[in-house]
């Protein structure tokens, strides 16, 4: 099969003008709050390509000659740079849905909330549909302090007390625990199983247990401004959580998280497939099979890359699994 691509620009196609220029397009989709990324590289030989325009708007499919090719997202440039002697031209942009407004920092409290109208308020604020996996989106705050913080670093930190994620993808806000497994339409995916004979190459590893045997954050009381400690589990070393936080709850609740994490060992895979797999997504799941017993399963994907060149068009994942 013949691979195939589709970039507009500003709504414009502009896959003929740089069919014969394109050296490689390389698309990363990262699980969590790491912006989703786009590189394009460019042969620049006569020195006529414009510059793309930053924030220009650039959306990208890919697949193969003859088929219906898979939307990949809508990314914003945010730098172009060039080298030589070869002349070469390279484009980096940023997923459209990690800008402006999720980013700005804010001053506010949240009183009464559960996770599912916090997620609604901020996802409304940034022009996104919120997406809320089952298992948090009940979970409730009497109080809960945003001070400085951007929308995106404080939903990414009250869900990571509750061993979740949030991140903005495809014009939605998910939050959701890993392996969840929600699209940006809010509809549940099925792991995509990858056998033995659609892998190039793959390589994996065992961590043990974090040494971390208690946990220990600090509360801000109200009104007197006394800070207070809480500590979670018992010996040492003790891990200490940097954040302050606006209540007894909260700093309890950060500092179970942490030490939960703790005590969960993990596996990771690192593959290249031999061929373009768009089910593939950061944050979503995969099921692998054929391999030695420890990897067959389902596994977190913690970042996918899809990669165009002359070499062809793959795709290549890290995974990640407990082992409790």
């Amino acid at each position: 099969m013949i691979p195939a691509f589709r970039i507009t620009v500003a709504g414009e196609d502009a896959t003929a003008r740089i069919a014969d220029r394109l050296l490689s397009l390389v698309i990363t989709d990262e699980d969590g709050s790491k912006s989703d990324r786009l590189e394009l590289e460019l042969d620049d030989r006569d020195s006529r390509l414009a510059f793309p325009d930053i924030d220009a708007r650039l959306e990208v499919s890919l697949g193969w000659k003859g088929q219906p090719l898979s939307f990949m997202g809508v990314y914003a440039v945010d730098g172009v740079s060039g080298a030589g002697p070869s002349q070469t031209m390279r484009i980096t942009a940023t997923a459209a849905d990690m800008k402006g407004e999720i980013r700005a920092p804010r001053t506010r409290a949240w009183e009464g909330k559960t996770l599912a109208q916090i997620v609604s308020t901020i996802a409304g604020e940034a022009g996104l549909k919120p997406v809320v996996g089952e298992s948090v989106a009940s979970k409730r705050w009497d109080y809960i302090a945003q001070t400085a913080e951007s929308n995106l670093h404080f939903l990414s930190r009250i869900a990571a007390t509750l061993d979740a994620t949030a991140k903005p993808a495809g014009g939605a806000l998910l939050v959701q625990r890993r392996g969840e497994g929600r699209t940006a339409a809010g509809d549940a995916l099925t792991p995509p199983e990858i056998p033995r004979h659609r892998f190039s190459d793959w390589s994996w590893s065992f961590e043990g247990r974090s040494v971390y045997r208690a946990a220990e954050a600090e509360w801000i009381e109200t009104g007197s401004g006394v800070t207070h400690k809480v500590k979670v589990g018992s010996g040492t070393p003790v891990k200490k959580i940097r954040h302050v936080h606006a209540t007894k709850d909260e700093a309890m609740r950060a500092a179970e998280a942490v030490l939960s994490g703790a005590g969960r060992s993990a596996m990771t895979l690192e593959a290249t497939l031999a061929g373009f797999e768009p089910r593939l997504m950061g944050g979503a799941s995969v099921k692998v099979a054929g391999l030695r017993p420890e990897l067959v399963g389902e596994w977190h994907l913690e970042r996918v890359t899809h990669q165009l060149s002359g070499a062809g068009l793959v795709t290549a994942f890290r995974g990640r699994k407990d082992r409790e």
